[in-house]
């Protein structure tokens, strides 16, 4: 029968070719660039990888050498703040004067300390409790001061002296105002220069002691901290409300992940190209060369640091140009942008907004990285606890923002909108994190262009740890979405956030 139908269908004379398996559709090719390109690119980055993070935190850590026999002004210790803070914002509402010692005293642990709450309670609370305090301070340095005094260390002694000497004149400084107010006699000019010089912001207050109300030096000085502090407070309040949106988006999409609902749009590469790793490794090399180049024009004064330091700048948005790297290896432009993830299938604002509620749902995870940070500070604190009257570790970022110069401040939020959102986005959520995804799992690949984009930043040790985990968070959101275009928008919204917090809080400390 079934031979019989065969003959039937047939038509005499026609020819019909065997049946064959259809061929499969062939797949996108491998990224430009060879096994032997990679391998280069590989040794390269970890030889220059640690040396940037070796500069970053000689930068962080290190600081101009200090003369150990003599007290050096306060650089954003935790008395200084607390004090900047307490009597700016009692000048704007004296009602939180109290209240705001209250908490600078629980910043002191050592007779400088003791000493320099004692001038900002000549501020806060008045010039009868500076003069008092400084008594007790007396008492404790010629007592020996057992608690935080160690004898017959040269440098010790000589700081305990000056910081005698500093405490009885300014006792009886801040005596002769109780008893004389205004009419009080005012501070030689050298002696308080000298303790200008030796305690900063403190001898500023010593200066403005005996002055009215009114007086334009104590509104220059005090005057000005209410307005950022209202925006840093509404700030504040709207980050408790996303990071609770956040917690709500984020149950939602793990449940969602759960249930297999939410589909990864990023495909794939092909594993065997380097050209996009070659692209990461020429920003790192770019990066340390620049760094390197400030590092050592610092060594030669400041007027080379500053020349080095506009330079560097400028150097720094050359670096948008790496990127383009893969068209001198011959992958076209289409080809780049899609490869990159310059593409938006639904829209641009579609993934805009995808990008901000990614961001928002990751928040949670952003938190508990900052918690990590915290912890792990303490337990470095308890074993290896460091001088309370020394500096601690420098941020750049809150340096520059404490100059408060206008064209450094536009010049750091350019940078930090536009040219980081962009540039680092490109490179390593583009770049290096779509070469590491050819080759291993998203969360592997996250992880590792993660802990790249968080070593180039110039933060001290465990204080790398939150901006790692914003590339981490980043780096899943381009794997969601296949778009780069919702990382740059998060990246920008980001860091706009945290500058403009920082800037309201440098104003509010500094005018």
């Amino acid at each position: 029968m079934i031979g019989a139908m065969d003959e039937h269908d047939q038509t005499p004379g026609e020819l019909h070719p065997p049946t064959e398996p259809p061929s499969p559709t062939p797949g996108p090719p491998p990224d430009a660039g060879s096994r032997g390109a990679a391998r280069l690119a590989w040794l390269v980055l970890l030889v220059v990888l640690p040396l940037v993070v070796v500069m970053q935190q000689l930068q962080a850590y290190g600081g101009p050498e200090v003369d150990k026999s003599k007290i050096a002004a306060p650089q954003g210790e935790d008395v200084e703040i607390s004090a900047r803070l307490g009597t700016r914002v009692a000048y704007g509402y004296p009602p939180a004067a109290s209240a705001l010692q209250q908490q600078l005293d629980e910043t002191v642990m050592t007779p400088l300390q003791e000493f320099r709450a004692a001038v900002a309670a000549g501020e806060l609370v008045g010039p009868e409790e500076a003069a008092d305090r400084l008594d007790g301070v007396i008492n404790d340095l010629e007592g020996g001061a057992k608690k935080y005094y160690y004898p017959g260390d040269p440098d010790d002694e000589a700081r305990k002296a000056q910081l005698l000497t500093d405490a009885q004149t300014l006792r009886d400084y801040y005596r002769d105002i109780a008893e004389s107010g205004d009419a009080a006699e005012a501070l030689d000019d050298d002696v308080l220069e000298g303790i200008i010089e030796r305690h900063g912001y403190f001898g500023e207050l010593a200066r403005i002691a005996k002055l009215p109300e009114d007086h334009e030096l104590r509104e220059e000085l005090l005057d000005g901290a209410m307005p950022p502090l209202v925006l840093m407070t509404a700030m504040m309040v709207l980050i408790g409300v996303c990071i609770l949106a956040g917690l709500g988006l984020g149950i939602t999409a793990i449940i969602l992940i759960a249930g297999k609902r939410v589909r990864v749009a990023m495909d794939r590469p092909m594993r065997g190209g380097s050209v996009y790793l070659e692209s990461a490794v020429l920003f790192v090399v770019g990066f340390a060369l620049i760094s390197a180049t400030q590092t050592i024009a610092a060594q030669f004064g400041e007027t080379a640091e500053l020349v080095a330091g506009l330079l560097g700048t400028l150097a720094q948005w050359l670096l948008l140009l790496v990127p383009l790297w893969p068209l001198l290896r011959g992958v076209s432009w289409g080809q780049l942008r899609d490869d990159l993830g310059l593409r938006a299938p639904k829209g641009v604002m579609v993934e805009i907004l995808a990008g901000v509620g990614g961001y928002l749902a990751l928040l949670p995870l952003l938190m508990a990285g900052v918690g990590i940070m915290l912890v792990l500070l303490g337990v470095q604190e308890l074993i290896f606890p460091s001088d309370p009257d020394a500096a601690g570790p420098s941020n750049p970022i809150l340096e520059m923002a404490r100059s408060l110069d206008p064209f450094i401040l536009v010049l750091l939020f350019a940078l930090a909108t536009i040219w980081a959102p962009l540039c680092e986005e490109l490179i390593f959520r583009g770049a290096l994190f779509r070469h590491l995804r050819s080759r291993m799992a998203i969360p592997l690949a996250a992880i590792l262009s993660a802990l790249v984009f968080g070593m180039m930043h110039g933060y001290a040790g465990v204080q790398l740890i939150p901006v790692t985990v914003i590339g981490f968070n980043f780096a899943l959101i381009r794997a969601w979405r296949g778009s780069l275009y919702g990382c740059i928008v998060a990246h920008a919204l980001n860091n706009a956030v945290v500058l403009t917090l920082l800037f309201a809080f440098a104003h509010v400390l500094f005018g």
